[in-house]
């Protein structure tokens, strides 16, 4: 059973790729946007189109199994897919079989080099599909990371309603500076994350500011003590289990330090019975000060 859910993980979350679609070439120069290289990725997957997906993947690409830990995103490398030559053994093995899985993104976002997926897997050889949660990072046209970071389970599956509205909630109680609100939607022992410096590695550091429940709770009462410091529009939500990305466009308020600044944030949030449980900003993009009304819960996380 091990063996083939890990077949199953390779095969649907890695995406297999095909030729780039005319809309992949939109991008800056000659390298393809990144949300069109993943659509290429499971494109190819389909068509058990080999040499397409090799050409997606940069030589040395890192692919990493489901965490074990529920606080972390990232799992371990999985070795047997380290490396260009590794990659194509164990691809053109899989791919090889008889009535390989049909993989498509039932939900995506994409901001900077990253990609989420909420991935629908049907196995004609499983009575039910897999549905799984996959951030890929995309550099220069090629896939250089892959984070299979959640699956929907029969524990978790009831919470992902549950989840996005929390994200919501978050947001509205932001927009309305209401500390006590936006504090009461996270567990006592909620942790924070920050981004890390190193791009292969997904948000795995602890926040500065906030590490516990006093220190959460000090710093957002003193964030909202004057009313709004950042108005968001929640772009995008959407859950697998009880993890939910979000998508956001935040706007600071104008203050002669801040300009107007504005920029969006992509975060995951772990979410179970209404509380915020671990919350990790992904990636941040700084926007022109005119842009549109901007993000939320993650974009105001220290």
């Amino acid at each position: 059973m091990q063996r083939r859910f890990t077949l199953l993980l390779s095969l649907g979350l890695l995406g297999l790729t095909g030729p780039i679609p005319a809309e992949a070439n939109a991008g800056t120069g000659s390298a393809a946007k990144p949300a069109a290289v993943v659509a290429a990725d499971f494109d190819a997957l389909n068509r058990n189109d080999l040499e397409a997906f090799l050409a997606l993947y940069a030589p040395q690409a890192q692919i990493f199994g489901l965490p074990a830990d529920p606080h972390v995103l990232v799992g371990k490398r999985l070795e047997q897919m380290y490396g260009a030559e590794r990659l194509r053994a164990h691809f053109a093995k899989a791919m090889a079989q008889p009535d390989t899985p049909h993989i498509e993104q039932t939900r995506t976002v994409a901001l900077g080099e990253l990609v989420v997926s909420r991935v629908h897997i049907t196995d004609p050889k499983r009575a039910e599909p897999q549905v799984l949660l996959v951030v890929y990072r995309v550099r220069d046209g090629l896939i250089e990371d892959l984070w299979h970071v959640g699956k929907e389970t029969a524990d978790n599956q009831t919470q992902a309603a549950g989840a996005v509205a929390t994200a919501r909630a978050l947001v509205e109680a932001n927009n309305r500076a209401d500390a006590e609100r936006f504090l009461a939607l996270f567990a006592a022992d909620a942790r924070h994350f920050r981004r890390a410096e190193d791009p292969h590695r997904l948000a795995d550091l602890p926040s500065r500011a906030v590490v516990d429940e006093a220190s959460r709770v000090k710093t957002y009462r003193a964030l909202y003590a004057h009313g709004p410091s950042v108005q968001v529009d929640l772009l995008d939500a959407f859950a697998v289990g009880d993890l939910v990305v979000t998508h956001e466009r935040i706007h600071k308020r104008s203050t002669p330090a801040s300009a107007g600044e504005s920029y969006e944030m992509l975060a995951i949030l772990r979410v179970r019975d209404g509380r915020v449980l671990d919350l990790w900003p992904l990636e941040k993009i700084a926007r022109p000060a005119d842009a549109a009304l901007v993000t939320a819960t993650a974009g105001a996380q220290p």
